[in-house]
């Protein structure tokens, strides 16, 4: 619903090392709230008329999708694990410029992850930005209030309003509205059974993947302009305060290409942050290819495989002969390959699918991958314990994991990190070493990793 003349050319006051931008949160008590639905609702109604950056809180490689699909632009992550309070800051500057309106999807819970130290609630803080709260209301009523006022008192967060989800009637809404005292209500969405996202094993399908997934974000945009008061979130948004950066400590980067970077990118393969494809662009060209259709970059000088679903895919990527030649013959000739998670079950010897039945992989590690079923899932802190591309030795950097997968052997003996928590590959060993090509489980944000040797 609009009503004010708020959709005008914004008046932003952005320096290099000042922000002050509209800017708002969305969050839940828990996951399956419905956050990824009505930020993206929120994202695509507002983008109509403004222009609107889409970032998410956490590790997420997916509900950014979805971010993309309601601005027509990239989402941008923000991790206080991996990036640091001053590095989420600069981010959220860097990537905000010639924008009117930052809109921030949280992770979990307000107050979930690794404990609240890099929770959606101290991103708030860090980042000054107030909260709009999303609540699951299909089984509940007048509970909503002590929901939402035990979310803003526990620690004193900044929640500005609230948006209740999945309402049934007009007088399910009065019923859940009527317990909420000191947030202002926003509006609501409406029970509609077509639209959802379906999830699985390592969360919600990805927009790669779900062939609905544009017309779901348009219909759920045609819902938070019917029955969510757009003035008042953008009220909120103005709430936000000045955010100011500390002066950097060193030189920029130089930006001229050095080559081309040939990153693999489809349905087996799309978990990638932005910002890593970014600090690629200072160095390369990006060239694209997919190894489901058997592609290759000819004269890459350096090989990105990122995560994805390959165990979903394991009868094509066997099949695609002329990419696993490729790749094994870039690496024998010691050009530098990079492969995380999904990347290092790929050039592994083989995956033993969710059918059970093992295919062969590339080949360049002697590992064989097989899906037990359990989640590895965590932050992870690596310590190099060998001179390697990423890190010389004794240097530490963030990443996480989050893989269903497990080697099912190893016969590897050289490797890049040991890791503190989490088994990495084998025995809390990760990131194994062939040549100039290190494939591990961790996933990595290239923010925190200082060294700028391959990128």
């Amino acid at each position: 619903m609009l009503t004010k003349e708020f959709l005008r050319p914004r008046d932003t006051k952005l320096t290099a090392n000042i922000l002050h931008l509209p800017r708002l949160i969305v969050s839940s008590d828990r996951s399956g709230s419905g956050k990824t639905l009505i930020s993206s609702g929120i994202m695509a109604a507002l983008a109509k008329r403004l222009k609107v950056r889409g970032y998410k809180a956490g590790p997420d490689f997916i509900d950014g999708g979805y971010h993309r699909l309601a601005t027509g632009r990239p989402s941008i992550n923000l991790d206080l694990f991996m990036m640091g309070e001053e590095g989420v800051r600069r981010s959220l500057v860097k990537y905000s410029r010639g924008f009117d309106l930052a809109v921030i999807e949280g992770v979990m819970g307000l107050y979930d992850g690794h404990g609240m130290s890099y929770s959606t609630f101290q991103l708030s803080k860090t980042l000054k930005t107030p909260i709009v709260l999303v609540v699951d209301c299909s089984a509940m009523g007048s509970t909503v209030g002590a929901i939402v006022y035990g979310l803003k008192s526990y620690a004193g967060a900044d929640v500005k309003g609230v948006i209740f989800n999945r309402i049934s009637s007009e007088g399910h809404f009065n019923y859940c509205a009527s317990g909420v005292k000191d947030v202002k209500i926003l509006g609501y969405i409406p029970f509609v059974k077509d639209i959802k996202i379906p999830s699985r094993h390592l969360g919600l399908f990805t927009t790669e993947t779900l062939r609905d997934a544009e017309r779901i974000v348009k219909e759920v945009a045609s819902l938070v302009e019917s029955y969510v008061d757009l003035d008042s979130v953008m009220e909120v948004a103005e709430s936000a305060g000045k955010l100011e950066l500390e002066p950097e400590s060193h030189e920029s980067p130089e930006t001229k290409t050095h080559g081309v970077a040939a990153v693999a990118y489809d349905q087996a393969f799309s978990f990638y942050y932005e910002e890593n494809l970014d600090r690629l662009r200072e160095r390369y060209e990006l060239r694209f290819f997919s190894p489901l259709e058997n592609e290759r970059v000819e004269d890459a000088d350096f090989i990105y495989i990122g995560g994805g679903y390959p165990e979903l895919f394991t009868s094509e990527l066997s099949s695609a002969h002329l990419t696993k030649k490729w790749i094994l013959d870039s690496a024998s000739s010691g050009v530098p390959i990079l492969a995380e998670c999904g990347g290092l079950m790929y050039l592994s010897r083989y995956i033993k699918g969710q059918d059970q039945t093992k295919r062969d992989m590339v080949g360049l590690y002697d590992i064989g991958i097989f899906m037990p079923g359990k989640l590895t899932l965590g932050y992870r802190s690596l310590k190099s314990i060998s001179p390697n591309m990423l890190a010389d030795e004794g240097d530490s950097i963030r990443g996480h994991e989050f893989h269903y997968s497990a080697p099912e052997y190893v016969n590897e003996s050289r490797f890049a990190f040991k890791t503190s928590s989490g088994k990495g590959i084998k025995d809390g060993l990760d990131g194994a070493i062939t040549n100039n090509a290190i494939a591990l489980y961790t996933h990595l944000h290239f923010s925190n990793i200082k060294k700028r040797t391959v990128f």
